[in-house]
């Protein structure tokens, strides 16, 4: 679990804002231009294979194999909270009596942040079971499914600095295959039939329930979600993603963390004003003159 973003019908990560139950994202100084664009944070070995490497991937991929959407992410839940690292938005209050289900992104989606600000900036520390420092979190896993998986070398991070008010970053968009989506963003997306226990199920590419609609209004901050939630564009977490998103508001399908693929779109004019009376972030965090992407 992590404090302010995430959840899942397993352990699940944390919200900036909350304690749930599934991953743990680490923090570690903002990296300049993606250059780690491509790093993998799973690793594979022996008999154990990479999670993500099959139709569906963590990155931009192939449109067929997208639905048709852009992005495809990883998700957890993590639960309503009165408090979030968006400027202290009601993740309940904001979306209520709309289309919209509230998230939290992960750091990679969000990886600017003020660090003059709330606290001063979102990073992380990580560390062996030793306690040799490393840089990131690597997982073991049997192939084709991410039940058992274990940080290598018991592996753990923790957040540094209270990781409020971000924004998409530089290196993230289609290249890197990590969406831009900080605070005050939106989207719309389809889960899909695939789950992390059943990566090579013949039916994973097939949706599941509606399409839904998305407003981040939360972080999933490396440090303590480093399962789930990947630090800087480009990179994948334990389950493949590039992209991960940790539900406030509870999905309306049978849920087991299914995959998610999206596309980020404009929010709506009533979102966008409940977001802007309710916030503390400063202006300059939004994206957009008119909250647009």
């Amino acid at each position: 679990s992590s404090l302010h973003c995430s959840s899942c019908s397993e352990p699940c990560p944390v919200a900036l804002s909350t304690l749930v139950i599934m991953a743990t994202v680490c923090t570690h100084p903002l990296r300049a231009a993606a250059a780690a664009a491509a790093t993998v944070v799973l690793l594979s070995r022996g008999s154990e294979s990479r999670l993500g490497d099959r139709q569906l991937t963590g990155s931009h991929g192939q449109s067929q194999s997208l639905n048709g959407f852009e992005y495809y992410a990883s998700s957890t839940i993590y639960g309503d909270t009165p408090m979030t690292s968006c400027g202290s938005l009601d993740t309940r209050e904001l979306v209520q009596g709309t289309e919209y289900f509230a998230v939290a992104s992960a750091q990679a989606m969000q990886a600017d942040f003020d660090t003059e600000a709330h606290g001063g900036g979102c990073s992380w520390e990580c560390q062996t079971a030793s306690g040799t420092k490393i840089d990131r979190c690597t997982y073991e896993h049997p192939p084709g499914t991410l039940s058992n998986s274990a940080p290598l070398d018991g592996c753990s991070c923790k957040q540094v600095g209270a990781c409020m008010c971000g924004k998409a970053g530089v290196g993230a968009g289609p290249a890197s295959g990590t969406a831009p989506m900080g605070c005050f963003t939106c989207g719309r997306g389809h889960f899909l039939q695939r789950n992390p226990y059943q990566l090579d199920s013949a039916d994973g590419h097939k949706l599941k329930g509606t399409e839904i609609k998305v407003v981040v209004a939360d972080v999933c901050p490396y440090g303590p979600n480093y399962k789930w939630c990947p630090a800087v564009p480009g990179e994948q977490n334990a389950a493949g993603a590039r992209n991960h998103f940790d539900f406030a508001t509870k999905p309306d399908v049978k849920y087991d963390n299914n995959f998610f693929v999206f596309t980020p779109e404009a929010c709506s004019d009533e979102l966008l004003h409940r977001m802007r009376n309710a916030t503390s972030c400063p202006a300059s965090t939004w994206p957009g003159a008119a909250g647009e992407l």
